[in-house]
């Protein structure tokens, strides 16, 4: 298998997926779902190296990239996918920021420098403006960084991205209502991927979308840049400029020299001295002084000071923005290294590929009676591996309604055909508000000091979840933190003979929507039936 690399479009096509097989899977049994991602691992993602365990981000991957030709192919058009259409515009918009700062760069610059001969233009503006205020900016950048560093404070609490981010969400969702009517049902449910990827999978994506945002005002800071040291040059080529410095406060020649070679430092090394900044006596003879006028100012005092602006513009304002737009390049590369694709819809993926489908078949023999048939499709072995989101094994939560009548074997036979793993405890809950308590006390203890394992709470799919029920969720959620699975295990109407019988597709739908609201990506929905026949 190759080497996976993953890009904020594979995301979006990922999540847009995975939204839609979750929607798809309402009825029990053997889904097409289940039997086409069945067949995509066994046809062209297995078999490429049987003799391997399959890590989880390159078997997803793999999925994906098949996903991606089937969709092409059963579409029989060239719609792209929501990815591509992100991509498309996130493309566009920083070519319109790099045009936007150029314009916006050039046009202050040029009428900043529009000289009419009165009186020189005063650099101390130029200098305020163009590289004083950029610095300033930086250093405020830098100080909110250093800040949330410190704090340890997530991505999701920054105030900027906060606000960025819920104005592109207002904008897509802006769009995506107004071009309803002209829309297909699977580009709505795209856009709504994206939307919904930005606004609720902080939690699995961290500061992964903030990096595009922080590039892109990088992008118009470089174009902003450019634009002001290219005005800046085409106005001293093109026309006769004079630069001069005055101020309310008697600074004196000495002092404003001081201040403009410390400026230097960063090119004085580089540059010849007369070129890195204008000389003491330079400084000196472009002193504007309001009742004296400028006849008695000398033409190469006067024309001495534009080097040191553009090198202060290319050295105070470009070069830095370079060097963030480059750093946030390189750390949302490692922001998507470090993606781990372990929530509930990739388990759910993971589960289908790699589990064996099974299909059962009778006949009829001459004495009447019906033999049945397993048939098992043949697959490389899976084991449970340190990267793999299948459990070894699981803490169960049972409501005491039905405490009694779940049978140890009848569970562990359960998660075994749908985890592959093992039932670690079993724990009654919902008989009293101070036991319940109590237990998830345990359970937030257990997660601190050892290995812990995911939780899976059964219920009974045809009684709806009701408040009760979504607030213990969310307590167990704050108990045993953020990213630990937490699985919901519908069965059916209990018979006489075991409580794990099918679930309806209505009750299914009900439970997924109630819990599709709570924005956990880290709770999972499962089926528990016993294999019957």
């Amino acid at each position: 298998m190759k080497k996976e690399s993953w890009s904020i479009n594979d995301l979006i096509d990922l999540e847009y997926f995975l939204e839609r097989d979750e929607l798809l899977q309402e009825e029990p049994g053997v889904s097409s779902v289940a039997k086409r991602d069945r067949g995509i691992y066994l046809n062209t993602i297995g078999p490429e190296d049987p003799g391997t365990d399959l890590t989880l981000k390159p078997l997803i991957r793999s999925w994906l990239d098949q996903r991606r030709t089937l969709e092409k192919s059963e579409s029989g058009s060239h719609r792209p996918l929501p990815g591509e259409a992100f991509g498309d515009v996130y493309r566009l918009t920083a070519y319109g920021l790099l045009i936007a700062g150029i314009l916006s760069g050039s046009g202050l610059a040029f009428s900043f420098l529009t000289y009419r001969g009165i009186e020189p233009l005063n650099v101390s503006v130029y200098i305020a403006v163009f590289v004083l205020l950029q610095c300033a900016s930086l250093v405020v950048l830098m100080g909110f960084r250093l800040i949330r560093s410190v704090k340890r404070s997530p991505f999701g609490t920054s105030v900027v991205f906060s606000l960025i981010s819920g104005l592109i969400t207002t904008l897509l969702q802006r769009i995506r209502q107004g071009a309803r009517r002209s829309m297909s049902g699977s580009t709505r449910g795209g856009l709504a991927a994206v939307a919904g990827l930005i606004r609720g999978k902080r939690q699995i994506y961290g500061s992964l979308f903030y990096w595009p945002i922080f590039i892109l005002g990088q992008i118009f800071g470089v174009g902003f840049n450019v634009g002001v040291l290219s005005a800046t040059l085409l106005s001293v080529l093109g026309s006769d400029v004079a630069f001069g410095w005055q101020s309310t406060i008697q600074f004196s020649a000495q002092a404003v020299y001081k201040i403009v070679q410390g400026l230097a430092i960063p090119w004085s090394w580089l540059v010849p001295a007369h070129v890195a900044h204008p000389t003491l006596s330079e400084i000196q003879g472009s002193h504007m002084v309001l009742k004296d006028g400028i006849y008695h100012l000398a033409t190469q005092d006067l024309v001495s000071w534009w080097p040191f602006l553009c090198l202060a513009v290319l050295a105070y304002g470009l070069v830095p923005r370079v060097v963030l737009l480059m750093l946030g390049l390189i750390f949302k590369k490692r922001a998507l290294s470090q993606v781990a694709l372990n929530h509930a819809a990739c388990v759910r993926l993971h589960h289908r590929m790699v589990t064996p489908s099974v299909r059962t078949e009778g006949h009829v023999v001459g004495t009447g009676e019906a033999i049945h048939h397993a048939e098992q499709v043949p697959s490389p072995s899976v084991s449970h591996r340190k990267d793999s989101p299948l459990p070894a094994s699981m803490v169960a939560l049972i409501p005491g309604d039905i405490f009694e009548d779940c049978r140890d074997e009848d569970l562990t036979r359960v998660v075994q055909k749908i985890w592959g793993g093992s039932v670690e405890t079993t724990y009654r809950f919902g008989d009293d508000a101070g036991e319940d308590e109590n237990l998830l006390h345990e359970l937030s203890q257990r997660t601190k000091t050892e290995k812990a394992s995911p939780v899976l709470i059964l219920q009974e799919s045809w009684q709806p979840p009701i408040r009760e029920n979504l607030r213990f969720i969310q307590d167990l959620r704050r108990a045993v933190g953020e990213t630990m699975m937490i699985w919901i295990g519908l069965i059916g109407r209990p018979r006489q003979d075991t409580i794990f019988t099918p679930v309806k597709g209505e009750d299914w739908k009900t439970w997924h929507q109630r819990l599709s609201s709570l924005g956990d990506p880290y709770l999972g929905l499962e089926r528990l039936t016993i294999d019957e026949g």
